[in-house]
C-alpha cells in the first residue's frame, strides 16, 4: 500500500472538518472490509486516512421521533442481533446475517457497506425496501436523502469529498407488514448474484402497498415500481405474484461477469422475487 497518515476524530463535526481540510487527498475508513482490498490494489491511494471508529455516536442503534435509526459504524453483526431492528426492520437484520463471512460482519460496519455501493451487496434492497433516508453530515450540517437517491452509479453514491454517512433513519412501518429478503448465491460468502426485498403492507387481504427492491442486477440496488404497481390494489394471489415477477425481470439491468450472463441474472429476478413474494406472504 501507499503510505498514508491515520487521523482519529472523536465527533462527527472533528471527522468532516478534516475530510474538508485534506479535500481530494482524504478518505473516511469505517470497518474497512472494502476499502483495505482496494488500497492493497493500489486501485485508491489517499494521502489520510481518517478513522471513524472513535466516534460513539455513529456506532449506536436507537428510536428517534418514531424512527429506527442506525448508526453509520454499526457492524453488521450488531445490527443483524439487535433486538430493536429484529423489531422494526426484520428484513434488514436478516439480510446483514446474510453478509459475507462471520469476520465480515464483525467488522464491516452498514455505512461502510452503503457508502462503497458494491454490486449484489444485502443491506440496501431491503433498506429500500423499508424507505430509509440516508442522513449526510457535511460542512453545512446535516442533510437528509432517500436512499433510493443515495446510490448514483457503480461504485459511485452522492456523498461530497468533505461529507460523511452519518445514519440511516427507517420509518415506522405499518402493523403487520409482510416482508422478506432472498437472495441468490454462488457461495455463502459471496454478495449476491441477485438479491430481492419485499415489503408489503396487507390489509383485508388485498396488497395496499408495496415495495420491491433489487439489487445485483444493475449499476445501483433500485426498487421495481413495475413489481410495486402489479402488487399494489391487488390480491396477492399466484397470478399476481408471476405477473409481479415478470415486471422485476423486465427492468433489471444487469451485467455479465464471472459469476453469471446478464441474461441468466435476469431471468433469476422473476425467480427470486417470486420466491421473495410468497416467503413475505406465508406461501412457501
Amino acid at each position: 500500500m501507499e503510505d498514508f497518515e491515520y487521523l482519529k476524530p472523536t465527533t462527527t463535526a472533528e471527522a468532516v472538518n478534516m475530510l474538508a481540510q485534506h479535500s481530494g487527498e482524504a478518505r473516511a475508513i469505517a470497518g474497512g472490509q472494502s476499502l483495505i482490498p482496494m488500497l492493497r490494489a493500489r486501485l485508491v491511494g489517499p494521502a489520510y486516512l481518517i478513522g471513524l471508529e472513535a466516534i460513539p455516536d455513529l456506532a449506536r442503534i436507537q428510536a428517534v421521533d418514531g424512527s429506527l435509526r442506525i448508526g453509520a459504524m454499526a457492524t453488521h453483526l450488531e445490527v443483524a442481533t439487535s433486538a430493536l431492528v429484529r423489531q422494526r426492520a426484520s428484513i434488514l437484520a436478516e439480510a446483514e446475517g446474510l453478509v459475507g463471512s462471520p469476520a465480515v460482519r464483525n467488522l464491516g460496519t452498514l455505512g461502510g457497506n452503503l457508502c462503497h455501493n458494491e454490486v449484489g451487496a444485502d443491506p440496501p434492497p431491503p433498506l429500500l425496501a423499508l424507505g430509509a433516508t440516508a442522513v449526510i453530515a457535511g460542512p453545512g450540517g446535516d442533510r437528509k436523502l432517500p436512499l433510493e437517491q443515495f446510490f448514483t452509479g457503480f461504485l459511485e453514491t452522492a456523498l461530497a469529498e468533505d461529507e460523511i454517512l452519518a445514519y440511516v433513519d427507517i420509518p415506522a412501518q405499518p402493523p403487520g407488514l409482510a416482508s422478506a429478503y432472498v437472495k441468490y448465491r454462488l457461495r455463502a460468502v459471496d454478495r449476491s448474484i441477485v438479491g430481492v426485498a419485499v415489503a408489503l403492507a396487507i390489509e383485508g387481504g388485498v396488497c395496499r402497498e408495496a415495495k420491491v427492491a433489487l439489487g445485483g442486477v444493475g449499476p445501483v440496488p433500485f426498487r421495481s415500481r413495475g413489481a410495486e404497481a402489479v402488487l399494489s390494489g391487488n390480491h396477492p394471489d399466484e397470478r399476481t405474484i408471476e405477473q409481479a415477477a415478470g415486471a422485476a425481470m423486465a427492468e433489471a439491468r444487469p451485467m455479465s461477469d464471472a459469476h453469471a450472463s446478464a441474461d441468466y441474472r435476469r431471468k433469476m429476478v422473476a425467480v427470486f422475487t417470486r420466491r421473495a413474494l410468497k416467503h413475505a406472504l406465508g406461501m412457501g
